[in-house]
């Protein structure tokens, strides 16, 4: 063989070495000479979803102390879970409600916005990525609890929204 191609089958093996990963782990993205190495920005839609899909499951089994548990600390210290478990027990508005996802927006590594319909209404919340797990943030929705437990009952009450 000639030199120069042992010399061409030589550099190509230490620059596949160099730009290889392991198996498992994600593709290295090459750098551009004196720049820094570019990152990815996506967030994993798949696992924000599934924490969306896990609160309207629960929604829809009446297991309110599971779909409070699930959200974001900011939404936690906004509405305490015994409120949220007592307005739905007493009246549960949206037991056996049709979720249907209207649109999923990544906005960066650790917010994915869900809109969603149910019983005509359109409605958003969000997922956030909270150390290695996804948390759900009911956004507009915990309004309705801000008044406490009684008022939100007697207002679904007096709307007729108790099933």
């Amino acid at each position: 063989m000639r030199w120069t191609s042992v010399l061409l089958v030589g550099a190509a093996t230490i620059a596949l070495a160099a730009c290889g990963t392991a198996p498992g782990s994600p593709a290295a993205v090459p750098a551009v000479p004196g720049t820094a190495a570019a990152v990815p920005k996506s967030a994993n839609v798949a696992d924000a979803l599934e924490v969306v899909n896990a609160q309207f499951a629960a929604v829809n089994a009446g297991d309110w102390a599971k779909a409070w548990d699930a959200w974001t600390d900011a939404a936690k210290d906004e509405i305490a879970k015994d409120v949220y478990v007592k307005t739905n027990e007493a009246c549960p508005a949206l037991k056996k409600a049709v979720f249907e996802l209207e649109r999923v927006t990544p906005v960066d590594d650790t917010t994915v916005d869900v809109g969603w319909r149910r019983d005509g209404i359109s409605e958003h919340g969000t997922s956030r990525l909270a150390g290695t797990g996804w948390r759900f943030d009911p956004g507009s929705t915990l309004v309705e609890y801000a008044g406490g437990a009684d008022a939100a009952i007697a207002k679904r009450k007096e709307a007729g929204e108790c099933n």
